[in-house]
């Protein structure tokens, strides 16, 4: 197994210089470009534990989230272990599976693991002891959980804008009856969403919003489309790519076309290997994206060893329109 010296010999650099290199320091671009081809010729691998000894690290990260089941959240989750992998992190995993007085116990467990930082991925409504993550002697990055605590940082999506355009959208393809399959009001998300359709409609008086309530499931995306449809809309937008599986197999059994029938708009997803060529209005998370943008949030604080009191980045949808 090769050295930080023979990696100094052979790049014509000192041993402190590679030292510096391997610990995130800026350097000279020449130097930093002969060292990372010496590493590379050599297949130098650090000894991470020896490393973290030292300095006190374990390079472990801790993910906190409710399940990592959904397609969003797997996602998100591969985007974050690429960065933090290839800045010599792992990712330590846990879930608390619906069940919210467990997490300050997932929080004890991982802190017990000596993590260098946390990522939070779940909704405050679940939780109602925000506060802790302050106190935390960590960098702390929150998803999609607004906050305004020191110490933590968030990335939130624009569901609000993105909704209220895509109302838009509909509005402008002169649907007067509008239908939506909204999630569980008590969710932060799914507040964010309805209230992204109320403020275009409140524009349109004489338009009319039918709203039916699901959770998130596929049977309440069914039953919400059976009921929305008895109501008579020529529109509808589902706020969940489960429920719109469901609302999408009440319109087949029942012989309702997309695109002549119904204009269907719905949020996460447009794969055309699931929905093949229906013409579909859609709302897509830079899933991948915001897995980096965390990751790159709390390994900055870590290589920089900064406070924060606490900062929010708003990150953008992709909207994609009828073909």
């Amino acid at each position: 197994m090769s050295s930080v010296r023979e990696v100094a010999e052979l790049a014509g650099v000192s041993v402190g210089t590679v030292s510096r290199y391997l610990n995130g320091q800026q350097l000279k671009a020449a130097n930093q470009a002969k060292i990372a081809a010496a590493i590379e010729q050599l297949d130098y691998k650090q000894n991470i534990i020896a490393k973290g000894l030292k300095n006190n690290q374990s390079f472990s990260i801790g993910l906190l989230m409710n399940s990592i089941s959904s397609r969003f959240g797997a996602e998100v989750v591969s985007g974050i272990e690429q960065r933090v992998e290839q800045q010599g992190y792992s990712l330590l995993l846990s879930g608390f599976s619906d069940q919210p007085a467990l997490i300050d116990q997932k929080i004890d467990y991982l802190m017990a693991h000596s993590i260098d930082g946390l990522i939070v991925f779940l909704a405050g409504e679940e939780w109602q002891g925000m506060e802790r993550l302050a106190a935390l002697d960590i960098p702390v990055v929150t998803i999609n959980n607004p906050n305004q605590l020191r110490n933590v940082d968030s990335i939130l999506l624009d569901d609000r804008a993105s909704v209220a355009q895509v109302m838009q959208q509909i509005i402008d393809l002169g649907h007067q009856n509008i239908g939506m399959i909204a999630a569980n009001q008590d969710d932060y998300v799914a507040r964010e969403r309805l209230a992204g359709a109320k403020q275009t409609m409140a524009a349109y008086p004489d338009r009319q919003l039918h709203v039916f309530e699901g959770d998130y499931s596929r049977t309440s995306g069914y039953r919400g489309a059976q009921a929305l449809l008895a109501e008579g809309i020529t529109a509808l937008f589902v706020s969940n790519d489960n429920m719109a599986f469901g609302a999408l197999t009440y319109l087949s059994e029942n012989g309702i076309r997309i695109g002549q029938d119904l204009l269907f708009g719905h949020y996460d997803y447009a794969d055309e290997h699931q929905f093949g060529q229906l013409p579909i209005l859609s709302i897509q998370p830079p899933t991948e994206a915001i897995g980096l943008a965390v990751a790159k949030l709390l390994l900055d604080r870590l290589q920089n060893k900064t406070q924060s009191d606490g900062q929010t980045i708003l990150m953008h949808h992709e909207i994609n329109g009828l073909n």
